[in-house]
């Protein structure tokens, strides 16, 4: 991992993976994680897309390698979108296609929203407009009273089918369990406070919308408003799925991501 500073002082991490062949001159991708996440969760994903694009995958601020920020500094969509940009800029990335896991899928609609211009494609998997209308806000007792990890644990139906790898379990939940549940709690309070589906029509790029179909954090009728909305977007359902699709069946999430992207990015 490497790190730049944010302008608000906050330092960031961030990976890059570059597999293409060294005579071509590939596109940059950029890869935003699920809340409770961090850049590894793509581990299964990087190999086979840096050997078409630049990879550029960051720790959301709070996440991971990223520091915390402190709780008299505000935590909004808005600075997420600044974190995403000012890296780009640091990179020196004029415009990327974007792929968005949950809460990265909102990170990655408010760039393309605030900066079209810089948003060539975006892929988003199992996330809606916001995280207002679900039941977020019921987990936080659940978490301060049992912790994070027994938490996801007990509601690891919501998220993973019933033949998951126990270890990639297990794996899952280590990773999930490690974050700070103070700062989880603030996340989470104001994802929950945010929806802007009525904003959708701003988003203008090729768009894929990736769902699961047996959504349990929002609803699947979402994710179909979602596709009326966006002019030209592709929605492509996960029959019977949780919400976890980019852990659980990483492959299939991959082959959809190279098949949308073959008909949008630039051949080189």
């Amino acid at each position: 991992m490497q790190h730049f500073t944010a302008s608000d002082g906050m330092r960031l991490a961030y990976r890059v993976d570059d597999f293409t062949d060294p005579w071509r001159k590939p596109e940059c991708l950029l890869l935003l994680h699920s809340a409770m996440g961090c850049a590894q969760r793509f581990v299964q994903w990087i190999p086979r897309l840096a050997r078409r694009f630049i990879v550029v995958t960051p720790d959301l601020r709070g996440h991971g390698e990223s520091e915390i920020p402190p709780p008299d500094k505000a935590l909004t969509l808005e600075r997420l979108v600044e974190d995403a940009a000012e890296l780009m800029n640091t990179l020196g990335i004029e415009a990327a296609h974007v792929i968005g896991n949950s809460a990265g899928g909102y990170v990655a609609q408010r760039l393309a929203m605030t900066y079209p211009k810089r948003v060539k494609t975006l892929a988003l998997y199992g996330a809606l407009p916001g995280l207002k209308n679900s039941n977020a806000m019921s987990w936080l007792p659940q978490v301060e009273k049992k912790g994070l990890r027994a938490f996801l644990a007990e509601t690891i139906a919501d998220r993973f089918p019933q033949d998951i790898d126990p270890r990639q379990r297990e794996w899952f939940l280590d990773q999930t369990g490690s974050c700070n549940p103070a700062y989880i709690a603030r996340f989470i309070t104001h994802m929950a406070s945010r929806f802007w589906e009525d904003e959708l029509h701003k988003i203008g790029c090729p768009t894929l919308i990736v769902a699961p179909g047996a959504e349990p954090i929002g609803s699947h009728d979402g994710y179909v408003r979602m596709a009326e909305r966006i002019k030209g977007s592709t929605l492509v359902t996960y029959d019977g799925m949780p919400h976890n699709i980019c852990d659980a069946v990483p492959d299939r999430c991959v082959d959809d991501a190279l098949a949308f992207l073959a008909r949008h990015a630039r051949a080189d």
